[in-house]
């Protein structure tokens, strides 16, 4: 992953606006407490799906 270090930042920003180069802008003019829950709730999902695949797998 360390070739996204140089990004800083905007690697969290290209992927809240998914990609997408246009909504940029409108991720930035965001609140700070709207984009810290929402990574918050993105960080959340991601372990939640990791059990459940763990767990339906038999792991």
């Amino acid at each position: 992953m360390q070739a996204f270090e140089k990004f800083k930042y905007i690697n969290t920003v290209n992927s809240l606006a998914g990609g997408d180069i246009t909504k940029w802008e409108s991720i930035l003019a965001m609140p700070y407490e709207r984009i810290l829950t929402k990574l918050l709730l993105n960080k959340t999902e991601a372990e939640y799906q990791k059990r459940y695949m763990e767990m339906s797998s038999g792991q």
